[in-house]
């Protein structure tokens, strides 16, 4: 259901629909049946295609030239950077030097050249490079779910604009035909006024039925195009498919039929919950920062050892007549200062356990909503069905009541009216149900998987 295309009324949707029927030499007959023909194909030209949805390939093309994906994949890269320091270590080869003049005092005036050359290096000990190692892939699996959950955050709001843009576009082409059926019933009215078929009254009330279609078209026109904006704004390059200037619509008629409502997941929904919150990006992402936390922690605890530094020198005294070379070993006197960044890691860690069983929750919650929002929407979809086809029947008995005599052109608008809002609102309660059931498809990870 492509449905933010636009298109004119096709010749063969007006062999049967109001726009294309002559009225000279035939009375308000089929007035009515044609208008609602016409209604019908309109609405069914945004409905009516091979797939609701944009194709995959440029779905996957505008998300990843996304700034935010983008900044997202920037962020990972930084992270690999991070991880590969860390399994390095912090600890340097430390090469020193040292030149001195030495003067006898005894008499003899003799000087001496010395100097001293030492190397020295930290040592990572306790485990403390095997921990570091382990922070390394956490950190690395946090970034990776990180850019994902940003994938899958701009595929949402790919989805929402889309469908935002479909019906806005099945409100603007329900507003062309419905303005196009009141042209030219003010025609026809007009025509009968001529004729002394019709009174003043009708042929008023039918211009003035004609100037509010083409005021409520103005401003589906703007909402469309508002929409279009917005949609090509955050996502270049992705718009629903419109027919360019100057190039024929295709027959209203002979497009596909409109995709019918996609079957519920047959799964019991407390394991449609389970399995939302599992594979909700959001959900391991806290899992995987509960995971760097606690590593965190347990090497800040290690950190309470310091780490030793070893040496060896050599050193040249008296010019070089006497030579020493030795071993060097130093340690860090622990602090405070270890003992409260250890604390503060394992404060860090309980608050993303925290952080991760409310995300659990707030998921289990949003699945509840999304679950009883689209079985609502879908019964919302039939009923709005039923509701056409009844309002249908009404209009064609108020247009037999119109011939008859029975009653006059203020009610046959009036019918024709709420036959165009039931026509409209069946489209768009479908295409609110097919957003509804493609979310939910999304975040269970049947529809764009970006996690490949």
């Amino acid at each position: 259901m492509n449905a933010t295309r636009t298109h004119t009324t096709s010749p063969h949707c007006r062999a049967q629909g109001l726009a294309g029927l002559s009225f000279r030499n035939m009375p308000m007959k089929p007035l009515l049946h044609a208008w609602a023909a016409a209604l019908l194909c309109a609405c069914a030209v945004q409905a009516q295609a091979q797939s609701h949805l944009p194709p995959e390939a440029a779905v996957r093309e505008a998300v990843a030239r996304s700034p935010a994906v983008q900044a997202a994949d920037a962020a990972q890269r930084g992270a690999a950077a991070r991880a590969q320091a860390l399994r390095a270590g912090p600890h340097e080869t430390v090469v020193r030097a040292s030149g001195q003049r030495r003067w006898v005092h005894d008499g003899s005036g003799q000087r001496f050249t010395e100097g001293q050359i030492a190397i020295e290096r930290p040592l990572r000990l306790g485990g403390k490079a095997e921990s570091d190692a382990q922070l390394a892939e956490a950190t690395q699996a946090a970034s990776r779910v990180a850019a994902q959950d940003v994938r899958h955050e701009a595929a949402r709001q790919l989805l929402a604009l889309w469908f935002a843009a479909q019906r806005a576009g099945q409100a603007q082409q329900t507003a062309r035909d419905n303005a196009d059926a009141a042209a030219e019933l003010a025609r026809v009215t007009e025509r009968r006024l001529r004729a002394g078929d019709a009174a003043r009254l009708d042929a008023e009330l039918a211009a003035a039925e004609h100037a509010r279609m083409q005021a409520a078209l103005a401003t589906a026109q703007a909402a469309y195009q508002a929409a279009q904006a917005d949609l090509q704004a955050r996502f270049p390059g992705l718009e629903a498919a419109r027919t360019k200037e100057g190039e024929a619509a295709p027959p209203l008629l002979d497009l596909p039929p409109q995709p019918d409502l996609p079957p519920l997941p047959q799964q019991p929904p407390a394991q449609l919950r389970l399995r939302y919150i599992e594979h909700s990006h959001e959900y391991l992402l806290a899992q995987a920062e509960e995971t760097l936390a606690l590593r965190q922690a347990r090497r800040a605890d290690l950190e309470r050892r310091p780490d030793p530094t070893v040496g060896v020198f050599a050193t040249s005294e008296r010019g070089g007549s006497e030579r020493i070379a030795g071993v060097s070993l130093s340690v860090p006197l622990g602090s405070v200062h270890r003992q409260a960044q250890a604390d503060q890691a394992l404060a860090d860690a309980d608050a993303a356990l925290s952080r991760r069983l409310a995300a659990e929750r707030r998921l289990g919650a949003e699945f509840d909503v999304l679950w009883s929002l689209l079985a609502g929407k879908r019964a919302a979809a039939q009923a709005q069905a039923r509701a056409a086809t009844l309002q249908q029947g009404a209009a064609d008995r108020a247009l037999r009541a119109y011939r008859a005599g029975e009653s006059g052109l203020t009610e046959l608008l009036a019918v024709r009216r709420t036959l165009a809002e039931a026509l409209l609102a069946e489209r768009l309660a479908r295409s609110e149900a097919l957003e509804g059931d493609s979310r939910l498809r999304l975040d269970l990870h049947e529809l764009w998987d970006f996690d490949d």
